[in-house]
C-alpha cells in the first residue's frame, strides 16, 4: 500500500508537467499560427503591390498605342477618383493627385492587400497623362520624398532629386484613430475613398506640384514607389524605343533644315558656329509640327542644342557632306557634372553636351560625332551620355 500511494504522489507531478507543456504547446501553437497569418499578410500585399507596379511601367513602356497613337511614351494615368475602377482627368497641370488604383484602366482585377483593403495610387504632375505636362524626358522628376521614421529623406536612385514620381500604397487594416465602413464587392466604388485619411497615414493630400513628404513608418502602410528612371529604363529596353528617339531627333532637325536657318535661341560662339538653344517648335514648320510627332518633339527639345554656322556658311564637316548647321541631342545625363533640375541648370550647354563635342564643334568636325542613338537594350542598362550630332546641310 506505501507502494501505491508513492506511484500515485509521482503521477500527480508528472500529468502537472504534461498539463504545463501541453499549455505552452497550444500557446505557441496560436502564436505559430498568427505568424503564419501575419506572413501571408504581407506575401498578398508585397504580390499585389508589385503586380500593381508593373502594370504601371508596362502602362508607360506602351502609352503610344492603338489608344493614344498621337502622343509619346512615359504617362501614367490619373488615380481612380469616382469610384469606377478607371482613371480620368485629376487636378491641373502639374499637381499630383491621389486615389484609388485605376485597375480596370490597368487591365488588372480588384487588387487588395493582406488585410483585404484595395490598393491606393499616388501620380506626379510631371507623369501624369490627364492634363499632360509640358514636358516628360528622362530629366523629369518626381514629387514624392520619401523619408525615415525620423524625417530624413530616403533618397531613391534614378531621379536627380531622388524623389518617386509615382506611388502605389496598402493602407492595411484600419488604425485605432480611422473609421471605415465596409466597402463594395469591388474596389473603386466605396463612397468613403475619398476620405484618405482613413485608410493612408504616410501622405496627405497634395494640391500643388511642391514634394509631397512620405512618411510610411509613420502607420502600417506599406509602399513601392516608381521613379522616372524606372520608366525610361523599362522604355529603353524596348529595341523599338531606341529607333522611335531617332525618328523624334530627325522630325526637330527637318523643321530646322530650311534654305535660311532659323536663329539659334540665346547663342554663343564656338569657332565657326553659334551654339545655342532651338527656337520654340511652334514657330517651326515641318514633319515636327505633325499631329503624330508634335507630343513628343515638345518632350524633347530641352534636351537638344542647335549650331548654325556664322554668315550662312557650310562651315561643318559632316559624314561625307558639308553641313550648315547641327542639331546636337543631349544624351542622359552623366552621373555627375550634369544637373537638369533648375530653370538655370536646363539653360547651361554644358550640363547637356559633352567636353568632346564642344571640341568638335569648335573645330568645324561634325563627322566626329555619331549620328544615329543606340540606347542598350541590356537587363539593366546604363545611361546613354553620348551627344548625338544630326547635320543640317
Amino acid at each position: 500500500m506505501r507502494c501505491a500511494r508513492r506511484q500515485r504522489g509521482m503521477i500527480l507531478p508528472a500529468l502537472l508537467v504534461l498539463l504545463v507543456v501541453g499549455g505552452l504547446g497550444w500557446l505557441l501553437a496560436r502564436q505559430d499560427s498568427r505568424a503564419h497569418r501575419e506572413l501571408a499578410h504581407e506575401i498578398r500585399t508585397g504580390q499585389a503591390l508589385a503586380q500593381a507596379r508593373e502594370a504601371l511601367l508596362g502602362f508607360a513602356a506602351t502609352y503610344r498605342n492603338a489608344e493614344h497613337p498621337n502622343a509619346d511614351f512615359g504617362y501614367l494615368p490619373c488615380p481612380d477618383l469616382d469610384g469606377d475602377g478607371s482613371a480620368e482627368t485629376c487636378g491641373t497641370q502639374g499637381q499630383a493627385s491621389i486615389g484609388r488604383l485605376p485597375y480596370l484602366t490597368l487591365n488588372l482585377p480588384d487588387l487588395r492587400d493582406g488585410s483585404g483593403e484595395c490598393l491606393w495610387y499616388a501620380v506626379s504632375g510631371a507623369v501624369k497623362n490627364n492634363p499632360k505636362p509640358d514636358v516628360l524626358n528622362w530629366d523629369s522628376s518626381g514629387t514624392f520624398r520619401l523619408e525615415d521614421a525620423a524625417g530624413q529623406p530616403v533618397i531613391l536612385p534614378g531621379d536627380q532629386a531622388g524623389h518617386a514620381v509615382a506611388l502605389v500604397i496598402a493602407a492595411g487594416p484600419p488604425l485605432p484613430t480611422q473609421a471605415r465602413s465596409p466597402g463594395p464587392d469591388r474596389c473603386g466604388g466605396d463612397s468613403d475613398a475619398r476620405q484618405l485619411q482613413h485608410y493612408v497615414e504616410a501622405l496627405t493630400a497634395s494640391t500643388g506640384s511642391v514634394p509631397v513628404a512620405v512618411r510610411p513608418a509613420a502607420g502600417n502602410d506599406r509602399i513601392a514607389a516608381i521613379t522616372i528612371d524606372d520608366i525610361f529604363s523599362q522604355l529603353k529596353r524596348r529595341p523599338s524605343y531606341g529607333p522611335w528617339l531617332q525618328k523624334v531627333l530627325q522630325a526637330t532637325a527637318d523643321c530646322l533644315a530650311k534654305p535660311t536657318l532659323p536663329p539659334v535661341v540665346g547663342p554663343s560662339r564656338h569657332g565657326p558656329v553659334e551654339l545655342g538653344r532651338v527656337p520654340p517648335l511652334t514657330q517651326l514648320s515641318g514633319t515636327c509640327r505633325t499631329e503624330t510627332l508634335r507630343d513628343a518633339t515638345a518632350n524633347w527639345a530641352d534636351t537638344l542644342r542647335y549650331a548654325r554656322c556664322i554668315g550662312d556658311t557650310d562651315c561643318l564637316a559632316g559624314n561625307g557632306r558639308r553641313c550648315r548647321g547641327a542639331l546636337i541631342f543631349g544624351g542622359e545625363r552623366a552621373t555627375s557634372g550634369q544637373p537638369r533640375l533648375s530653370p538655370a541648370d536646363k539653360l547651361d550647354t554644358a550640363h547637356y553636351l559633352e567636353p568632346a563635342t564642344l571640341a568638335a564643334l569648335a573645330a568645324g568636325q561634325l563627322a566626329a560625332l555619331p549620328d544615329t542613338l543606340v540606347l542598350p537594350t541590356t537587363p539593366h542598362p546604363p545611361a546613354a551620355t553620348a551627344d548625338v550630332a544630326l547635320c543640317l546641310p
